[in-house]
């Protein structure tokens, strides 16, 4: 893209303008969602309404800044739509909607084709389609136009003169410091837009490559409150525009803001901070963690060998880094939070626009927008999420007649939602569609040649379903059918330290649950002992710990089971589920695992303590087993494996064959 925009944009104006866009899209999208309301009606929502304007008047702000033609040209005319219905001109139809939701999906690619360097997308067409429905109204909408042209720019100078007004030339020059006190290119170009008309707005490249920028304003007086802004990087002097000349027009003309906006410069409480520098801060955090447990390690054999050495003061002084390395982490984590309503306001597009393309009919429902997850898992996210729901649309929705026929809503229910339970937080992909069919899957396994499992359960036909190159479909189509969806999709989870699950019933629906750690660089955990393996479990686990013998332990359906409370408790045993050769025992310690998937009973020799550790994923798929999420370094050099709570519970990880001798077996009635 040579030339283009991004050729004379210094990195952090791109990516500034990156980050804002992102931010406006989000905003436009869930405003259509609630605009979906009004279709139809007299008068659309007034409120949701003027929030889209803005939103789309901003948005041509900052794409004009940037010299982003496309996406200024889009929002330009969306805007002009959308004005004529808050003025009360023009209705919103089914028609109109449509048009708005496409205005979003090509701002949404020319914004994704400008932060790769690819070409810009064609706009025309849609354009073509604004106007149409401006023009469909009653009374005639401004004239279509993707920016003003010289002589618009000599008219409307004229037009001011002949109000009263003055011209004023304002010019910004972008700076680091004013950028950390919220004083950027937009919040300079919302003030003037209060203080009088823009009528152009130029960015220029300097010297040595640095950015500034040209505001001609139309306003009846220089305002006193701006006597202080050449201290913050706006110089301002009279303008004389003759009608001889003829300036190139890089950015938009603004009619007079109407919204409401905070005082010029004043301090900004956000800062965007560069995901890589918060990345930087969680490994330097983690390798702290690391050395001070090596000073623990240290101060125990201190202890034992110097008895008499009073180590109070070290080991208070070890204390207290530990209180404040945990603020950090928590303070470092909480910035990285963000909801996952960043993700899910895409998804009812993709439902709609599916849709569309068929005859079935379904609605989406979004429920936990507010959860917060680690930004990392939020990126990494939105291809298994978009894959997941595009299953559910064109796998499970059945057609109108089908549902009719099963005495169903003839629209189907997708449900979306997020949650947490302790330190993970679970989101499941839910629709009341026609289930998966259990035995047309095995034979489609079977002609596929993909390795049947010895069992049919809900987990082994997701194995089957994960499995590369297998698809229930003869042809792809843009949902679905490519046979490598539901495998990207399970590697993802996989690689990210979760899990993903199946709940079907034919006739009924379908279910996908993702389970995955809140954050993945640190995590609170009880160290475990067993055939002198030591082992990590996440706490948010563990519900409780038990003294238990072997005499406790009985037989049900072939496993190892333990009473608990009223009932009973499959029991794992840590030394067996890693091959180990286990001592016996006449006293263990019983973990009471505990997930949104049920409870598991874990043995270990030991209980060692809560260790705060740095979590390594597994991401080799050659070392990805069941029940493992992960490793770890104490502090010593050795690598300690962290367990898998989730899989524990699920029944992933089956308990182990028991080896007591038949004549201790029973079946223990439940």
């Amino acid at each position: 893209m040579n030339g283009g925009p991004a050729a004379v944009l210094n990195a952090q104006m791109r990516d500034d303008f990156l980050a804002e866009a992102d931010e406006h899209l989000v905003g436009i999208r869930q405003g259509l969602l609630q605009l979906e309301a009004s279709v139809g009606k007299a008068q659309p929502d007034a409120k949701v309404v003027e929030g889209l304007f803005l939103e789309f008047h901003s948005f041509k702000g900052i794409s004009a800044i940037v010299g982003l033609a496309p996406a200024e040209a889009v929002a330009h005319r969306t805007e002009d739509f959308l004005r004529l219905m808050r003025e009360g001109k023009a209705q919103l139809s089914a028609k109109g909607l449509e048009v708005l939701m496409a205005a979003i999906q090509k701002l949404e690619q020319v914004v994704a084709a400008f932060r790769s360097g690819s070409p810009l997308p064609g706009y025309e067409s849609l354009l073509a389609d604004i106007t149409a429905q401006c023009e469909h109204s009653s009374l005639t909408g401004p004239s279509p136009r993707s920016g003003p042209s010289d002589t618009d720019l000599l008219t409307r100078v004229e037009e001011a003169r002949a109000r009263g007004l003055q011209l004023w030339q304002y010019t910004f020059t972008p700076a680091r410091e004013l950028n950390a006190s919220g004083i950027t290119v937009t919040s300079v170009r919302e003030q003037l837009s209060n203080t009088g008309e823009i009528l152009k707005a130029t960015p220029q490249v300097q010297g040595k490559g640095d950015l500034k920028f040209e505001f001609l304003i139309a306003a009846r007086d220089a305002p006193n409150d701006l006597a202080g802004w050449e201290a913050k990087g706006v110089a301002i002097k009279p303008a004389e525009l003759e009608a001889s000349q003829s300036p190139a027009i890089q950015a938009e003309t603004a009619e007079s803001a109407e919204a409401e906006h905070s005082p010029f410069l004043a301090p900004s409480h956000i800062v965007r901070v560069d995901l890589k520098r918060l990345d930087d801060l969680m490994r330097i955090t983690g390798e702290m963690v690391i050395h001070r447990s090596r000073l623990e390690a240290q101060l125990a054999r201190l202890n034992g060998a110097a008895a008499r050495v009073d180590l109070r003061g070290i080991q208070e002084a070890s204390g207290g880094m530990a209180r404040s390395l945990r603020e950090l982490r928590e303070a470092i984590m909480r910035v990285r939070l963000v909801t996952v309503a960043e993700i899910f306001a895409r998804m009812p597009f993709v439902v709609r626009d599916l849709a569309r393309q068929t005859q079935k009919k379904a609605r989406l429902e979004l429920a936990g927008q507010d959860t917060a997850v680690d930004k990392y898992l939020i990126e990494r996210l939105k291809d298994p999420l978009l894959h997941l729901v595009r299953n559910a649309f064109s796998h499970g929705v059945e057609s109108p007649e089908e549902r009719a026929a099963a005495s169903k809503p003839q629209e189907a229910t997708i449900k979306l939602s997020a949650s947490t339970i302790g330190d993970s937080v679970i989101i499941r992909v839910q629709d009341d569609g026609r289930g998966i069919n259990p035995h047309a899957i095995l034979q489609r396994a079977k002609t596929l040649g993909v390795e049947l499992p010895q069992a049919v359960d809900n987990h082994s036909i997701l194995q089957i379903l994960c499995a590369p190159g297998f698809s229930t479909r003869e042809d792809a189509d843009r949902a679905a059918g490519r046979g490598m969806g539901m495998t990207v999709v399970n590697a993802i989870v996989r690689e990210l330290g979760g899990n993903l699950t199946l709940d079907t019933e034919e006739g009924r629906g379908t279910q996908f649950t993702i389970r995955l750690p809140l954050t993945l660089a640190i995590a609170e955990t009880l160290l475990v002992e067993a055939a002198g393996q030591k082992c990590a479990i996440p706490q948010s686990f563990v519900r409780e710990i038990l003294l238990a013998s072997e005499d406790q332990l009985q037989i049900a359906n072939g496993i190892e089971v333990i009473p608990y409370r009223q009932g009973v408790l499959p029991v794992v045993r840590m030394a067996k589920l890693f091959n180990l050769p286990g001592t016996p025992r006449s006293k263990m310690c019983l973990l009471v695992i505990t997930s949104d998937r049920g409870s598991v009973g874990l043995l270990a020799e030991k209980v060692l303590g809560q260790r705060e550790v740095v979590v390594n994923a597994l991401r080799d798929p050659l070392i990805q087993v069941p029940g493992i999420s992960g490793a770890t370094e104490l502090g010593d050099g050795k690598p300690v494996l962290i367990l898998d709570g989730a899989s524990l519970t699920s029944g992933s990880v089956r308990p182990a064959e028991p080896d007591i001798s038949s004549s201790q077996m029973h079946q223990y009635a439940t």
